[in-house]
């Protein structure tokens, strides 16, 4: 199979899942009505009642995560639309950040790749955002994960003080990114740009601090109470330990029952509290290794490279996911804009994850809660699919490898052929 035959048949495929993807989502659009109805009444009460969230209402996300919400309300009460004008314009406000999102990975590309290589990273990334649509377009996650590609592009531009302030922007809106501020302290520490690394930190530092006191000022001490919305949250029904625990419950194991609170659903077992400890514990010590293995990796080289730091932030952002005791389908829009830049083996593990999970939700949600065998399989094998992916990111770090790998990936396209 040729690589214009391969990209032909990738083009009929997408095409195909993609009218897949519309009858789905008109289908079960009833999912993302909690979602949506959340964003719609907190930037009414803001824009329209101006109500002082945290203070006046409660709030479950960061502060920053506001921001993308108030412009679609804004063009809702112009156009005087109602909900479903808004949830087209923040559908259409997601569009926008998708795109720009690719493009800016794209310039990225050009600075380390060849042509060629970044014609295929186009079509990967388009590939992946098309398959995503189902969840991308209904979550302000798309704004973080624009967020997250600024913050590389920033960084490979060099100007630190800019990939700071994005990434600051980006912990403000949804609390994850900073596990990218390890590996990008090392990436600067390693090739001894000790002065872009102060640049960076106080970015960080900077919009971090404006942001946290003038909240502080505006909605005092409740500014805090998203956190322990967090904190009390228990094992969701779509993390890795949550489909070990509803297999094992259908192989005869261990009852249990599920709860729906914090605007997902939760399992309620005799083994939830003693694995809520171990998975609190559990993801620092992981991620601390995790850390020593990246720091070792860039030590070993001459030069820290920027497809060095993709990898360390694939790495990270994969435990994070593995390690969670929440993963919510659109966790994977975070790694949307780093995925292109890795392993094809990693990639395509990416694109049936994604696959499964659009089929699980919104596909056909009510049959997981159900907890009917086909789909507890379909989510253990997506969840297994990006322990995998986090298996692959480790193997592509020269310290693991006895053998020393290239890091060079190999053509996709002649990759796809020996796969096929």
């Amino acid at each position: 199979m040729n690589s214009a035959l391969f990209r032909k048949n990738i083009l009929v495929f997408v095409g195909l899942f993609l009218c897949f993807e519309v009858v789905v989502t008109l289908r079960n659009f009833s999912v993302h009505l909690g979602d949506l109805q959340v964003y719609y009444d907190l930037s009414k009460n803001i824009i329209v009642y101006r109500l002082v969230p945290y203070h006046d209402f409660k709030l479950e996300y960061p502060p920053l995560a506001i921001l993308t919400m108030l412009f679609p309300q804004l063009l809702c009460q112009i156009g005087e639309t109602g909900f479903y004008g808004f949830v087209v314009f923040f559908a259409l406000q997601n569009i926008v950040f998708g795109f720009y999102t690719g493009t800016i990975a794209f310039k990225i590309a050009n600075t380390f790749l060849e042509a060629p290589r970044v014609q295929e990273l186009r079509l990967i990334y388009w590939v992946l955002w098309v398959i995503s649509l189902p969840i991308f377009l209904f979550r302000y996650d798309a704004f973080v994960a624009f967020s997250t590609i600024l913050v590389i592009y920033y960084v490979v531009k060099q100007s630190p003080a800019a990939s700071g302030v994005w990434l600051a922007v980006g912990i403000l809106a949804k609390l994850y990114p900073v596990i990218f501020v390890a590996p990008i302290v090392f990436y600067y520490f390693v090739n001894k740009q000790y002065r872009f690394l102060a640049l960076f930190l106080g970015g960080v530092s900077v919009i971090s601090v404006l942001t946290i006191v003038g909240m502080y000022f505006w909605a005092g001490e409740d500014v805090w109470s998203f956190l322990k919305y967090h904190q009390l949250r228990g094992i969701q029904l779509e993390s890795l330990v949550g489909g070990w625990l509803v297999l094992w419950n259908k192989m005869g194991g261990t009852p249990l029952q599920t709860i729906a609170n914090f605007g997902a659903i939760h399992l309620v077992t005799p083994l939830t509290i003693p694995l809520l400890k171990v998975l609190s514990w559990g993801f620092p010590m992981a991620y601390l290794l995790i850390l020593g293995v990246i720091y070792a990796f860039f030590q070993k080289q001459n030069r820290v490279s920027t497809e060095m730091l993709l990898i360390a932030f694939g790495v990270v952002l994969l435990l994070f996911l593995v390690s969670n005791k929440v993963f919510s389908p659109q966790y994977l829009i975070w790694f949307l804009p780093i995925v292109p830049f890795l392993r094809p083996t990693i990639i395509y593990c990416f694109g049936v994850a994604f696959i499964l999970t659009i089929a699980i939700y919104p596909g056909s949600y009510h049959r997981m809660v159900e907890m009917k065998l086909l789909w507890v399989v379909m989510l253990n094998v997506r969840n297994g699919l990006i322990f995998v992916m986090l298996m692959f990111g480790l193997y592509s770090m020269p310290f693991l490898n006895r053998f020393d790998i290239n890091l060079k990936r190999k053509n996709i396209w002649e990759s796809s052929k020996r796969i096929l």
